[in-house]
């Protein structure tokens, strides 16, 4: 899905910081149209907004019908061949929207997940911290067994520590499957028994 600032650049001669002003916080869309304007990914840490289908229909219109801010007030809108080609691929785009939609209701609901989704470290780390805080335990996911480990390793000083944070389960095929994520505590001096000497305890 393209982003609202890569869309935008798509309608030649409009003033783009004020027209995503009046796209996200004016009357230009509807408040089902603006729902359809979200969050890229399911990190916090990433702020992208993508603009789906029904939101882009409507700029589109807004943009040819004049009513979006342009750089010279002599300026006419013109042709969008390439943000009407992004419409082409609406149904796809649906489906994308509907399926993000399913994965971030996962989070409060773990019945809607499926065993392909196991494969995705994020979800299960907010699925499992949803379900049972920061620390370990098990959890029965798309019918399956999963359980998350922590492993601590301090820090060169011994101030501070790094969590390996790991989910394991036996997959309906029979085979063992491990994601995880190491911290870089773990390569460090304190956690190797061949280079730990010489360290403050």
């Amino acid at each position: 899905m393209l982003s609202l600032t890569v869309f935008l650049n798509l309608l030649p001669g409009i003033k783009p910081l004020k027209a995503r002003h009046l796209i996200l916080e004016g009357l230009l869309l509807t408040s089902e149209q603006r729902k359809d304007i979200r969050m890229r990914d399911l990190n916090v840490f990433d702020t992208v907004l993508e603009v789906g289908p029904d939101a882009a229909t409507a700029i589109i219109e807004a943009y040819q019908a004049g009513k979006l801010p342009m750089q010279k007030a002599s300026l006419r809108p013109s042709s969008v061949p390439e943000a009407e080609s992004y419409l082409a691929d609406a149904s796809r785009l649906r489906e994308e929207i509907a399926e993000r939609r399913r994965l971030e209701r996962a989070v409060s609901d773990p019945s809607v997940l499926r065993e392909a989704d196991l494969s995705n470290y994020q979800l299960l780390d907010r699925v499992f911290f949803a379900a049972k805080g920061a620390g370990a335990g098990t959890l029965v996911l798309a019918g399956i067994s999963v359980t998350k480990s922590l492993a601590g390793y301090s820090s060169n000083s011994g101030k501070t520590t790094g969590w390996r944070v790991s989910f394991s389960w036996t997959a309906s095929d029979g085979q063992q499957r491990l994601i995880e994520k190491v911290p870089p505590e773990a390569d460090n001096r304190r956690n190797d028994p061949e280079r730990n000497w010489g360290l403050y305890d």
